[in-house]
């Protein structure tokens, strides 16, 4: 779940009222800039690779965005989304959060609070894998599947990612007895504060290894190199993402696996360009056929469509061609391809192409606009 207390829009650069054009300009610069490729071994340049994805995941998004631009959150039932940045502005500043909030109530007996964070400290995730795909036109836009190798953290399958010698060998936490949190004890401006925290000597488990784990040595994860396969979806464009929950790196705490990041990039087709689900086709042809009429090849994503221009065809119509577009992401229907006639003149004329065309010119009355033209200069 994206953090809801993140400003994706400085994080991309770009004001709260950039186009979808800008947004996605200004992802893949950051991109490019923070792509771990190019710095291996910065964590900091991988966190704000990371940032950056997870901004554009949202604000690339046209619904996601709108929920993020009016509740905070790209989920609009994310009611903490909300009430987070309520707090955070607002009369509780003199404390650190609802963290510190819910520690000052278990002092007082109440249990709500300490639950939930040794929770949370037990469950951190493990870290996202971030590859790269770039598809050829026709992939993108009927799907198809890709095999990546990657070399990753896995969960120790020995001791189930426990780290201990069968998952078993461990010994309560002398220091939290077995709670996975220990009492702190703060001088406030109310006086003396008893609140809680998870302990660090057993990552807020309760217990420690007592024997370690012989093939992970006590990490409870091992290196691997593994093949994933992953499905693109038919209709899938160019710089969309698709994140695959749980199939990073394994988690350092005996939480959730990360997810697997992929970032497409679609090469572009010679002749016809995308737009949305729709697929668009500036096609030239003479001016003879446009007057006369004819057949013309245009191409298809998957293959050629014989085109029949009739006779006397104006330049710039536009002739659909109905279905012959893209799928659409996660729905049973496709665009259209819409075909604009482009008519072109010879650079050059011979005595005898003069010679008939001069035999073809006709009255003016043939001719609208012009016959509309001559009427208004006759006027004059």
């Amino acid at each position: 779940m994206p953090n809801n207390n993140k400003d994706y829009y400085k994080i991309l650069g770009v004001d709260k009222n950039a186009s979808q054009d800008e947004i996605k300009s200004a992802y893949r610069k950051l991109a490019k800039q923070y792509h771990p490729d190019l710095h291996p071994n910065d964590e900091e340049c991988a966190r704000k690779f990371k940032e950056v994805n997870e901004a554009y995941e949202v604000l690339g998004d046209s619904n996601k965005r709108a929920n993020y631009d009016e509740y905070g959150s790209a989920n609009p039932n994310d009611f903490f989304g909300r009430a987070g940045a309520g707090f955070g502005g607002g009369g509780f500043s003199g404390f650190g959060g609802f963290d510190d909030i819910f520690d000052i109530f278990s002092s007082f007996g109440g249990g709500g609070g300490r639950r939930g964070r040794t929770s949370a400290n037990m469950n951190i995730p493990g870290e996202d894998i971030v590859l790269n795909v770039t598809l050829k036109f026709n992939e993108a836009v009927f799907g198809c599947e890709k095999v990546f190798k990657v070399n990753m953290l896995d969960k120790c399958e020995a001791c189930h990612g426990t780290g201990a010698k069968n998952g078993s060998e461990f010994t309560t936490c002398p220091d939290c007895h077995g709670t996975g949190e220990v009492t702190i004890t703060q001088s406030t401006l109310f006086g003396r504060m008893t609140s809680t925290a998870p302990c660090k000597t057993c990552n807020a488990t309760g217990k420690i290894i007592k024997t370690r784990c012989e093939e992970c040595l006590g990490k409870g994860s091992v290196k691997k190199s593994k093949e994933i396969k992953v499905n693109i979806p038919a209709g899938i464009n160019d710089g969309q993402v698709i994140t695959m929950r749980g199939r990073g790196n394994a988690s350092k705490r005996q939480g959730p696996n990360g997810d697997l990041v992929i970032n497409v990039s679609v090469t572009p087709h010679p002749l016809l360009v995308r737009d949305g689900i729709n697929l668009t086709l500036d096609l030239p042809i003479p001016f003879t056929t446009a007057y006369l009429g004819g057949k013309v090849e245009v191409p298809l994503a998957d293959g050629k469509y014989t085109l029949e221009i009739p006779a006397l065809t104006q330049p710039n119509t536009v002739f659909k061609l109905k279905g012959k577009g893209v799928k659409a992401l996660q729905r049973d229907s496709y665009g259209d391809l819409l075909v604009t006639i482009r008519v072109e003149m010879p650079s050059s004329i011979t005595k005898h192409d003069k010679e008939i065309m001069e035999s073809l010119v006709s009255s003016s009355n043939n001719y609208k606009k012009v016959k509309n033209y001559l009427d208004k200069m006759s006027k004059l």
